[in-house]
């Protein structure tokens, strides 16, 4: 089964078996989802910032910037039109469209300051991998900042084979062989949850590349 064949037929799922799961996109709880967007607002200066929410679901990134006054140029993309219309009747005054972000020229080149993404390569597509550098190398061409994501980590303690599980070791090392490499370095954030971690890749101009835990 194709990626976007599979993701749409994960998330049609979830919205037949269980509304309340789907409300918060298949993520455990809502205070697990808001922790996630914690760490991209603790450790990223979002006002003012063109920001593109990719897997965006219902909009849930806007609830936790509205309770924390912080004002961003926010455009949110899905893969599914019926989320997209779901979360632009929770946040009329917002941007949200759907696409594939890795097939469609949706966007200029450097159109957006920060590009986040919570849950997107957490299905297990059977080259997990190989799907996050493409996704990467795809956010590179439109952000001038950071690209920011989460990934479940495969020390969770409740796995499930529908999900991937990321070494965060192997993340950094996979990551700093892009030929885009020597334009970020790389931060690691763990221990917010006992199942996630984000890494934030900051752009910059000359040949650095780090790790921070």
């Amino acid at each position: 089964m194709k990626r976007v064949e599979k993701i749409k037929n994960y998330y049609k799922g979830e919205l037949k078996r269980d509304p309340e799961k789907f409300e918060y996109m298949g993520w455990e709880s809502k205070n697990a989802q808001f922790q996630r967007f914690s760490v991209l607002t603790d450790y990223v200066d979002l006002n003012g910032k063109r920001v593109l929410d990719v897997g965006c679901g219902l909009g849930h990134l806007l609830d936790h910037l509205d309770n924390e006054d912080i004002e961003t140029g926010y455009t949110g993309l899905d893969l599914l039109p019926s989320i997209a219309e779901e979360a632009r009747k929770r946040h009329s005054s917002q941007t949200f469209l759907s696409g594939d972000i890795f097939l469609n020229d949706l966007f200029e080149p450097r159109s957006f300051d920060i590009i986040y993404c919570s849950g997107l390569f957490n299905l297990n597509m059977g080259n997990n991998y190989g799907f996050l550098i493409k996704g990467v190398s795809c956010f590179l061409k439109l952000v001038r900042e950071k690209i920011v994501f989460n990934l479940l980590h495969e020390k969770s303690p409740h796995r499930d084979n529908k999900f991937y599980y990321f070494n965060p070791e192997q993340v950094v090392e996979e990551l700093e062989k892009l030929p885009e490499s020597f334009f970020y370095s790389i931060q690691l954030i763990e221990h917010y949850l006992n199942n996630d971690f984000t890494i934030i890749l900051n752009l910059q101009d000359g040949p650095h590349c780090n790790k921070e835990n």
